[in-house]
């Protein structure tokens, strides 16, 4: 137990997203600290920094191969500059509470810097999953079919408080006129099929996950920190 409480101490100081807040001078001084203080964990703790870069080696190698796929293509809904300095990568589920509340802080942040950012939202329907009609397909069917009411009916899907299921699509397509959006799902779908295994090979365990500049960031984050990151990358 202790062993775990110090690497996590320690894995914290090393790659929180704001621990560029600390110089890295300083950060290695906590960390001899901590290891002089304790010598019986630096076995174990090399063990997992290894681990560490091996999975970061895969992740990267992933983001590779799979670049075109994430940033390139025009089946995932975007939206922000059209020749972005950054573009934000977000893996999300219409239906789950933490991706409701990070979409506006996101679209905040595309206000501020409307020529600079870009967003690309990577759907997967955990929530609803085994449905094949859910948020997701049907978000992903206005996209292609109605993109001019793609953003109305995408702000709706994300207000509704818990999860989504038939009856709550189908009154947000009936409100927005795009009830046909709801049939012919099968291309919607087999793109949610591979957003799926791309989260599967990324490692991400749930929703929401975004990808920044080749970092994996998992979970929510708010505005002051996501700001934070991002002027660091700009």
């Amino acid at each position: 137990m202790k062993f775990k409480l110090i690497v996590s101490l320690m894995a914290s100081l090393l790659f929180a997203p704001m621990s560029f807040a600390m110089t890295q001078q300083e950060q290695l001084q906590d960390i001899n600290k901590i290891l002089n203080a304790h010598p019986d964990i630096i076995a174990g703790l090399h063990n997992n920094l290894v681990m560490y870069l091996q999975q970061q080696e895969g992740l990267s190698l992933t983001l590779k191969e799979n670049h075109d796929f994430i940033y390139a293509n025009p089946d995932h809904p975007s939206y922000g500059a059209k020749q972005p300095k950054l573009t934000i990568a977000v893996i999300t589920d219409l239906s789950c509470p933490w991706c409701k509340k990070l979409d506006p802080e996101l679209r905040k942040l595309v206000s501020e810097y409307p020529d600079k950012i870009r967003i690309v939202n990577i759907y997967v329907p955990l929530k609803e999953k085994g449905n094949p009609v859910n948020s997701t397909t049907f978000a992903l069917n206005v996209w292609q079919n109605n993109p001019d009411k793609f953003n109305s009916v995408e702000k709706m899907l994300y207000s509704k408080p818990g999860i989504h299921n038939l009856r709550s699509i189908t009154k947000v397509a009936q409100k927005e006129e795009v009830i046909q959006d709801l049939k012919d799902v099968e291309r919607a779908m087999a793109m949610s099929a591979k957003n799926y295994q791309l989260m599967l090979k990324l490692g991400v365990q749930g929703t929401p996950a975004m990808i920044i500049d080749d970092q994996l960031i998992p979970g929510y984050l708010p505005y002051d920190q996501l700001l934070q990151l991002v002027k660091e990358r700009l």
